[in-house]
């Protein structure tokens, strides 16, 4: 396995129930809990094989239920701002002056943002479209989005002055009050973006990895998309430092996969060089029902920022870094 480090995670008070799990630009851990059972409510419908429709319950335990803000410190989970909860999918970062971003990843035609103060007021909503699997805030407190299929192609947002959504982009990016900043220009030969699997914030930008080609994709406002051709299908995460990324997750066995791949100046197409490869610790699934069903466990968070990657599976926080990765390879 490729050198890293591990922190045990204290539980969750009782009472609580984690919904989502973040990494801050400051490598601060976050996860968002709630006070109503979320989990049993799923479990229900999900045992039922789609006789129960899935709002009734979900819906009135969102309305009814809190949330709070916890991050993770040196003496524990310290407790931050408590709220409305609002939406069962929740996805947060933190702006640089302690403002926290709150988002649903699904939207009924109505604002999914939500800006709150450090203690619990609500300063501010604004749209970011349905569908949203990633977002992240960069190190000039922009906001970057990205969106899976039914985000992409499903409609029903419009921006004024825009033909098409930002979202119908895959990915986009925000200022702080939900003004479009940018959408960027997706370079033709790297394949159809429609799905962005993976979300990395990275100093003024972000890096992605698309379905259906999985290219390593560098978006930077103002700035040419530069992108590299993937061989490793599926990925759920990346970290890059300089020329180096460590790239993560996959389709059934390789969603424990770890890779490290060489990134060629200057990014026009040219070849991820896959370097090592790795296991990560994930636990194995159940036996599997069908072809398609998963061979590991769907860890809490799998997820980069900046140069390492970050893995909360079964109460333990995993951590590699890019540069340790090169450094035992003996790479310069």
């Amino acid at each position: 396995m490729s050198p890293h480090t591990t922190s045990f995670l204290s539980p969750i008070q009782t009472g609580w129930q984690a919904l989502h799990h973040a990494i801050l630009a400051d490598g601060t851990l976050a996860v968002v809990v709630t006070d109503v059972d979320l989990a049993k409510e799923w479990m229900r419908i999900y045992a039922s094989n789609g006789q129960i429709a899935p709002p009734s319950r979900i819906d009135r335990l969102t309305k009814s239920g809190r949330a709070q803000l916890l991050t993770w410190g040196a003496d524990g989970w310290q407790d931050g701002p408590i709220f409305p909860l609002e939406t069962p999918h929740p996805r947060v970062d933190r702006f640089s002056d302690g403002r926290w971003l709150m988002v649903g990843s699904r939207t009924r035609r109505k604002p999914n943002a939500r800006v709150i103060s450090s203690d619990g007021a609500l300063l501010g909503r604004f749209m970011l479209g349905d569908g949203i699997e990633h977002i992240a805030i960069d190190s000039a407190d922009r906001i970057w989005v990205g969106w899976f299929d039914e985000g992409m192609f499903g409609g029903g947002w419009s921006v004024p002055g825009m033909e098409w959504p930002p979202s119908s982009n895959g990915v986009a990016c925000f200022a702080p009050d939900g003004s479009v900043v940018e959408v960027p220009s997706w370079p033709e030969e790297a394949g159809m973006i429609a799905d962005c699997y993976v979300l990395t914030p990275a100093g003024s930008g972000v890096w992605t990895s698309p379905y259906t080609d999985f290219p390593l994709v560098r978006f930077v406002p103002g700035e040419p998309a530069r992108w590299w051709r993937n061989e490793l299908a599926g990925p759920k995460a990346i970290a890059v430092d300089a020329t180096y990324a460590l790239v993560a997750g996959g389709y059934r066995d390789d969603a424990a996969r770890l890779a490290l791949v060489h990134l060629d100046e200057p990014g026009s197409g040219q070849p991820a060089v896959p370097l090592a490869t790795w296991r990560m610790p994930l636990r194995p699934a159940p036996p599997p029902l069908n072809d398609w069903a998963p061979v590991w466990e769907t860890p809490s968070l799998l997820t980069g920022r900046d140069s390492t990657l970050h893995l909360i599976d079964d109460g333990k926080w995993h951590q590699w870094r890019v540069a340790d990765a090169v450094a035992a390879l003996g790479l310069p």
